[in-house]
């Protein structure tokens, strides 16, 4: 029975590959991070807005921004709203920070897998 010897141009190949596999992850780590910093941002921003709200008072009159208009809103419409649009960006900010846990963990095996073919071709080129 005949194995396989691999050569040091094969592993050469398997590291650029995994290589250029590690840099894609970084990239969507990135985009990651980006996302959830802009959920993050708008969720402060619904929390001021809510809070706002709560301080009015029963009669209070409220506008909401249509384009370029102002259309009058009811109150209890306007902090069931931003309700929801809270529970929204919590849902998807959990979702992204378990993408991110994967994509990380996907990251440190493609270092992982680099690291280990450097040895074994620095093993080869040794002998």
């Amino acid at each position: 029975m005949a194995t396989l010897a691999i050569g040091p141009q094969t592993i050469k190949a398997q590291i650029e590959k995994e290589t250029e596999n590690y840099r894609q992850l970084q990239g969507e780590v990135t985009k990651n991070h980006t996302a959830r910093l802009r959920f993050t941002q708008q969720l402060q921003e619904s929390e001021m807005v809510k809070k706002e709200l709560d301080l009015l008072d029963d009669e209070a009159v409220v506008f909401k921004l249509v384009g370029p208009a102002l259309i009058r809103q009811d109150l209890v419409e306007a902090k069931a709203n931003v309700d929801k649009r809270m529970q929204f960006m919590n849902k998807e900010s959990e979702r992204l920070d378990s993408s991110l846990k994967s994509l990380e963990n996907k990251q440190k095996q493609a270092q992982e897998e680099v690291e280990s073919l450097h040895k074994k071709l620095q093993k080869m080129t040794q002998k």
